[in-house]
Order: C-alpha cells, then sequence, then structure tokens
C-alpha cells in the first residue's frame, strides 16, 4: 500500500508559521533517495514517502528534524558514549537528545528511539507513518494535537 502524505501537508501548512525559517523542510532529491533505498534496502516505505512528499528538515518550530539522510550514533561522535546495537540507523531527532530511527536487523519497519539518558533503545511499536504523525501532532482527523 503506498502512503500518501496530504493530510500532513495540508496540516503542517495550517498550523506552522510560514515567516519562521525553522520549519523549512526540503523535497529529498531522486539521487539522494536512491542513495538511501541502495544502502538499505529495508528502509520502511512510509519512509521514504514521507522523504518524498514532505521533505526533510524541522516542523512545528523545531519540534522533530527529519534527515536527509539515516545516520547511526559512530558517525556523530557518539559510539564511544553509548553502546547500542550496531544495525539501528536514525531518521531524526527531537531537540531535546533523543534520535528516532530503525533497527534494521529486524526489517520491521517500526520506530526505535535512543534515548540519551539512559543510553537504551525504546522500541516504539509503531510504523514511522504513526510515529510522525505523532511528532507532529496531528490526529487522525487533521486535527492539532498539542494545543
Amino acid at each position: 500500500m503506498e502512503t500518501n502524505y496530504l493530510l500532513e501537508r495540508e496540516f503542517l501548512k495550517r498550523v506552522e508559521d510560514k515567516a519562521d525559517e525553522s520549519n523549512h523542510k526540503e523535497i529529498i532529491s531522486e539521487q539522494q533517495l536512491l542513495e538511501i533505498i541502495e544502502k538499505y534496502p529495508c528502509a520502511p516505505h512510509d519512509y521514504i514517502a514521507y522523504l518524498k512528499e514532505i521533505g526533510y528538515g524541522n516542523f512545528r518550530e523545531c519540534q522533530f528534524k527529519v534527515q536527509s539522510f539515516l545516520f547511526n550514533l559512530e558517525e556523530i561522535g557518539l559510539d564511544e558514549h553509548y553502546n547500542i546495537k550496531s544495525n539501528v540507523w536514525f531518521f531524526g531527532d527531537n531537540y531535546f537528545g533523543d534520535f528516532s530511527g530503525f533497527d534494521l536487523d529486524l526489517d520491521d519497519g517500526l520506530v526505535v528511539e535512543f534515548l540519551h539518558e539512559t543510553g537504551e533503545l525504546y522500541y516504539t511499536k509503531q510504523c514511522f507513518y504513526n510515529y510522525i504523525r505523532q511528532q507532529m501532532g496531528i490526529d487522525e482527523y487533521g486535527n492539532d494535537t498539542l494545543e
């Protein structure tokens, strides 16, 4: 089933301050997308669709940031401080030091969070689509849950 983010795009247009540069998002290039798919064939389809339809960057005045690439703790220099599984790749962060990503060993498409205070992984049991909607603060009817 193809994921569609039309409701989410409309929601962000409605709730974000258009003049605030922190809300800037950019649609991923076809080349960047192909690189992700090639390097991480287990990357969930709803994550790929998000990058194609909404793009990478911040939303809701830095409520959350989705990157244009997947990264691990080693790539950002935190592997010396935390010891987690090697095939956990992150797509974004909440600006409080916690990262969100996927355990690609499981190949289940569910989001895992890295909690910096404890150094533990929390398995959310949510697909990317539901998880990112929760981060946006949108309910199933398009209403704002953060107000």
